[in-house]
């Protein structure tokens, strides 16, 4: 059941750390960043998008990493 989980989030959370920052919606019109300028700068780069989705992918790698080498160790 861990192995369920621990998938199911990877793949969740990878999922939205991928799309999420080239969605405007989400990502340009965002309530908070419009309120502080000066990170608004940084995080609308195309590097900081590009390594926020480059780590949504990873997540989604592992996900499948443990999926595929799953061992059940019990004593």
């Amino acid at each position: 059941m861990s192995l369920v989980v621990l998938v199911l989030f990877c793949f969740y959370i990878g999922g939205l750390l991928a799309v999420l920052p080239w969605s405007p919606r989400y990502w340009d019109q965002n309530g908070w960043l419009i309120a502080h300028p000066a990170i608004e700068n940084v995080i609308n780069k195309g590097w900081v998008r590009g390594l926020v989705s480059g780590i949504g992918l990873l997540d989604v790698w592992i996900g499948v990493s443990e999926l595929l080498h799953y061992r059940d160790v019990r004593g």
